[in-house]
Order: C-alpha cells, then structure tokens, then sequence
C-alpha cells in the first residue's frame, strides 16, 4: 500500500521495474495493481523464468497488461534495452 505514495510525493513515473514471477515476487497480476499504484502504465517485468519456480505464461502476462490498459516490456534473459 506504500507503494501509493509515490505518485503523490515524486515526478511522474514513465516505466517502473517490477517482479512478475510469483511465488517469491509478485505475480502478473499483483503486478498490474502495483503498477496502478505507482501511476505508471509502462511495466519491465523482472524476476521471471529464471527457474521453475517463476515461470511464467509470457503471452498470458502480455495480454493481461494490455487489458489493463498498460504495457509490458519482457527482455529477454542476456539483452538489453535502452529507456
């Protein structure tokens, strides 16, 4: 819930960093509620298929950001972006 006042103590966010494995992070969809909270509709996921246990349905998490109206940007394990 802290996460709430960010938009109202900071610039506004651009793209925000959040984990969207689960089990040990947040999954997809706690994700979208954080990314709300933040006031941010721009999302690089982190912390994902890196092993079993955070696997994820990548087409599944696409679609979901994308019916909530935000972007999900997935990088591949090993490349980059520039933002």
């Amino acid at each position: 819930m802290d996460m709430q006042l960010i938009p109202r103590t900071s610039p506004a966010l651009t793209v925000s960093l959040l984990p969207i494995g689960g089990n040990f992070t947040m999954h997809v969809d706690d994700a979208i509620l954080a990314a709300e909270f933040v006031g941010c509709s721009k999302v690089i996921g982190l912390h994902f298929d890196t092993f079993g246990y955070i696997k994820i349905d990548k087409e599944a998490a696409l679609k979901a950001f994308a019916a909530a109206g935000k972007e999900l940007i997935l990088i591949p394990i090993g490349e980059s972006i520039t933002i």
